[in-house]
């Protein structure tokens, strides 16, 4: 068994294990570190304790510092690039439009500190794909913001794969349908930055392998809409293990997705629901499955990866629900809400005295819960959007574009570039 205490370090190596833990689901949220720094001390006459220790985090040209102050059990998340240089392309950007600032001096433990923080950038959307809010000044930008984005991202993922050559003719070869949903992902508002994350990209094999682009619509009369729900978590869950912030592990997610013996979280065989139907869904499965195997064998892994986080946060089914930061963060409000205002539905407490519990499970295990109150959390959360809707506020979180970002990138790209026939880019406007 690892030992995690910091108990028997140096001041100096307790400050960096600690804080490697805390941020520990951002790296799994393909978060890279860039740089680690602590406070050196001279003083040997006094045992200093734990002492402070800082990080520097990026994802796709959007960074992040995250500061440990011991003294007072305080974890800043913070915008590092004030002052950093750019030539072209996105300029360096953080994804708060404030410090984040989370206070852990009330959980005595390590493991509660770093269950309070992984709850905090779940809220705060650093576990997410990075979404762009644009300000009046920036309209004019959002086409040429999908391109860069796509440049910065994808491309540049598909030119370091294919040794500088672009991806255009791969691209071409899946299809027009794998183009039009790639250019949905690139069309969804506020804009998504096809990030390498891992926990997306389960969702969005799930919803393209499993929900969508399979045969399981067809079937659909088969299991109602409560049992459906299920069988997507199923899906995702089944195939999270085999998604990495190197790559997905195809072999692994085509016998996780196509086993004779899948079932729901009830214990349903899913080939006993489906029944007839099992046979044509599963070789649908395959063929959705192959489809993505070519994409990562032409394109990379990398960008494949990037690809499948784009679509798994804009699905209607899948993108803005279980397994999401946003989705965990909008279920524990919509607990606290119905526990405040005593709108439960009359049957929980009983089940669930602990609003907490409640809390929990349905955050990470809705599947399990009952039919009556699953389908109460998915209205509850329905409601959390619609009340951050009506407040303007974006669903899922999303950062303003800075005025001083959007002010350069007008002076360089007007006029706009012309770069959708040798970038490899799926138009974003060629389905509206």
């Amino acid at each position: 068994m690892t030992n995690t205490s910091t108990d028997n370090l140096s001041p100096h190596a307790a400050g960096p294990r600690l804080l490697a833990r805390l941020t520990a689901p951002l790296r799994q949220a393909g978060w890279t570190e860039n740089e680690l720094w602590y406070e050196e001390t001279d003083d040997d006459d006094e045992e200093p304790g734990i002492l402070p220790a800082y990080v520097e985090l990026s994802r796709s040209n959007f960074h992040i510092s995250a500061s440990w102050d011991p003294s007072s059990a305080r974890l800043t998340v913070d915008d590092p690039t004030e002052g950093w240089d750019w030539d072209d392309g996105l300029p360096p950007l953080c994804p708060l439009d404030e410090p984040l600032t989370i206070e852990l001096s009330a959980h005595p433990t390590q493991a509660a500190k770093a269950e309070t923080a992984r709850r905090a950038f779940a809220e705060a959307g650093l576990l997410d794909a990075t979404r762009i809010h644009l300000p009046e000044n920036a309209k004019a930008l959002r086409h040429d913001l999908v391109l860069l984005l796509w440049a910065d991202t994808i491309h540049s993922a598909i030119s370091r794969h294919r040794s500088g050559a672009d991806g255009t003719e791969p691209i071409k070869a899946l299809g027009e349908d794998f183009s039009w949903r790639m250019g949905a992902g690139l069309r969804a508002y506020p804009l998504i930055v096809p990030d390498p994350v891992p926990s997306a990209a389960a969702r969005g094999i799930a919803e393209w392998c499993w929900r969508r682009e399979s045969d399981v619509e067809n079937w659909h009369f088969k299991i109602d809409d409560i049992s459906m729900a299920r069988s997507n978590i199923a899906a995702t869950r089944a195939v999270l293990p085999h998604v990495h912030p190197d790559g997905v592990d195809w072999p692994a997610v085509r016998l996780a997705l196509t086993a004779p013996g899948r079932r729901l979280a009830d214990g349903q065989l899913l080939a006993d629901v489906f029944e007839e139907g099992w046979t044509p869904i599963l070789a649908s499965v395959h063929r959705q499955i192959d489809l993505w195997q070519q994409a990562d064998e032409t394109l990379g892994p990398d960008a494949t990866l990037r690809m499948l986080s784009l679509h798994g946060s804009r699905t209607e089914s899948v993108g803005e629900w279980w397994g999401s930061g946003w989705y965990e963060s909008a279920v524990r409000r919509a607990v606290a809400r119905a526990t405040s205002d005593g709108s439960l539905p009359a049957a929980v407490p009983a089940v669930f005295p602990d609003a907490e519990h409640l809390a929990d499970v349905a955050a990470g295990y809705p599947d399990l819960l009952d039919d009556d109150t699953f389908s109460w959390i998915t209205k509850a959360v329905f409601k959390e959007q619609m009340l951050l809707q009506e407040a303007r506020l974006p669903v899922p979180p999303a950062m303003t574009f800075q005025d001083w970002a959007a002010h350069d990138l007008l002076d360089i790209l007007q006029p706009g570039p012309e770069e959708d026939e040798n970038s490899g880019t799926p138009d974003p406007g060629a389905a509206d």
